[in-house]
């Protein structure tokens, strides 16, 4: 994806080295509401840039004022206009090519069975089969991979859970990626077994995400540069201008291979993931070299799992799940674990992040973080808490004296039956953003499901499961952007609109921040510029 130079002009209000005097700018963006996401001056009717950089804001005369004979106007007709998202958490599936199933939201078995039914058969001959499933299916202890092999015509059939911490394979699918009975349970992981001890398909936490890896090694180079140039494609559509890659499947070292090719115009900042195999090397242990490939990659952070959810009741809880009197769920890692995993990003550069749903596996984490360092080290490291959801008041205290970022995900909010019946009264403490926004806490938004900011900020400024916690439209947007900068250290160039940062911003359809809450999905970006480019441009805002 080419991006285009911004044709019209920022105004530069600041010196350039080496001219003398002011310079104007390049664009000025006009006839705007601004939203900057800076507390000191929130709005804003213009600003000017020149390059990559915004180099005045203010009122429509005092922009237009900064124009010189080469400057080019955008008048924007009043819209809306706002930093460029940035997605703090995000996944980008990739994976050989497969034949997908087509199922609802929550399959049942009977469903599972229809769709292979109609399906399978029609994938080409050892071509795989993949389908998404619910907490229906993976409830059902009937899907096995037995089950699966007496309907999958031969073929590799790969079934995931939509919480990402579970998978079922069948026979077939073992072969593809080299796994057999013979093999060990992983550290953080487990493969199920029948009573003989034969794998009986069902993997979970890291089991399922190394086998995850073994099948996105397989993919070609070209297929991988394609899928990231499609989910770029889809972000700037949406307005979205820099993502966090926490993982999807690739070691780091061919992620950035794969996104130097596809050369997109985002900016990315990869997580690596480390994974031990039984017996084997770790997986992503070493940080990427170089940590900054190219002007928009980052490749500096380490992610870790450290539970799963209520929905399929791996989220380490300390008090048993109210449905289930005798199941907490589980942690992955043991203290020792935890204490090597911590160490790691106190002694280097590379940031934390680790996913920790329930209050059992947050205090594992913070216990830990109190073991190993001082707080104010590790404010100056902002470790992160991806998720948090069981962060309670009392946890909450201990987060912000050591400087934790909390990145939450609004498409986890969706599901207040199920939660409501797995936790019962701990409900009144789940899911916590707007008492962390209060409280000082940092908080990021990250999609971690459907990309869009609009759709994902409809969530958040409603919050079905916890409405108490819902957010203000500028609040969700503030974490949207300066937020989930600040939660990559990048809050001086990116996530606001005042003078030094980066060009990155949209212009968006509605007002976000008045549009009727049923309309907020409906939102799309009608520009969007990064680094003061055209990266999306639908040909809808009438230019001067």
């Amino acid at each position: 994806m080419q991006a285009r130079r911004l044709t019209v002009v920022f105004v530069v209000a600041l010196g350039i080295p080496g001219c003398a005097g002011p310079v104007a700018p390049d664009v000025v963006v006009a006839n705007a509401r601004v939203f900057t996401a800076d507390a000191a001056a929130p709005w804003a009717e213009a600003f000017a840039v020149t390059r990559e950089r915004i180099t005045a804001v203010g009122s429509r005369e005092a922009i237009a004022a900064l124009a010189g004979p080469a400057t080019r106007m955008l008048d924007v007709g009043g819209r809306v206009v706002v930093p460029g998202f940035n997605d703090a958490h995000v996944h980008v599936g990739v994976g050989p090519e497969a034949t997908r199933l087509t199922l609802g939201d929550d399959p049942t078995l009977d469903d599972v069975a229809v769709a292979l039914g109609a399906t399978a058969a029609q994938a080409p001959p050892g071509g795989l089969v993949r389908g998404t499933i619910g907490i229906t299916a993976w409830q059902d202890a009937r899907l096995t991979r037995d089950w699966l092999d007496a309907r999958a015509s031969g073929r590799p059939v790969w079934l995931s859970m939509w919480t990402g911490h579970g998978e079922v394979l069948n026979s077939a699918a073992f072969t593809m990626i080299g796994l057999d009975d013979a093999v060990q349970d992983p550290r953080g992981g487990r493969y199920g077994r029948d009573a003989a001890g034969r794998l009986d398909g069902r993997l979970e936490e890291y089991a399922g995400y190394i086998a995850g890896r073994r099948l996105a090694e397989r993919t070609p180079l070209d297929v991988a540069v394609r899928r990231y140039r499609a989910f770029a494609n889809e972000a700037v559509r949406n307005g979205v201008t820099s993502v966090q890659l926490m993982s999807d499947g690739l070691p780091s070292a061919a992620v950035v291979r794969a996104l130097l090719d596809a050369d997109t115009p985002l900016r990315w900042r990869v997580f690596r993931f480390p994974q031990a195999e039984a017996g084997a090397e770790t997986t992503d242990n070493r940080p990427h070299l170089p940590p900054q490939p190219s002007p928009r990659l980052d490749a500096r952070g380490v992610k870790w799992i450290l539970d799963g959810t209520p929905i399929e009741r791996l989220a380490a809880l300390q008090a048993p799940y109210d449905d289930a009197p005798g199941e907490r769920g589980r942690l992955n890692f043991d203290d020792p674990q935890l204490d090597g995993i911590v160490r790691e990003g106190y002694g280097t550069e590379h940031q934390l992040a680790v996913h920790a749903v329930g209050d059992a596996a947050i205090d594992a984490y913070l216990s830990t973080l109190e073991r190993v360092g001082t707080p104010g080290v590790w404010q100056r490291k902002r470790p992160r808490l991806e998720h948090g959801d069981l962060l309670t008041p009392a946890l909450a205290v201990r987060a912000r004296a050591l400087g934790v970022v909390v990145v939450q995900n609004p498409s986890h909010l969706l599901f207040p039956a199920i939660y409501a019946a797995r936790l019962g009264a701990r409900t009144s403490a789940f899911q916590p953003i707007a008492s962390l926004v209060t409280t000082g806490i940092p908080v990021a938004l990250g999609s971690d499901g459907p990309l869009s900011p609009f759709l994902n900020i409809a969530w958040a400024t409603s919050h079905p499961s916890h409405p108490a916690e819902a957010l203000t439209r500028e609040q969700a947007v503030t974490a949207y952007t300066r937020g989930s900068a600040f939660a990559e250290f990048t809050e001086r160039d990116k996530g606001w609109l005042g003078v030094g940062a980066l060009a990155d911003f949209a212009v968006l359809s509605d007002d976000l921040f008045t549009v009727p809450a049923d309309r907020l999905p409906a939102v799309t970006s009608v520009l969007t510029v990064i680094g003061g480019a055209i990266v999306y441009d639908p040909g809808t805002l009438q230019r001067h």
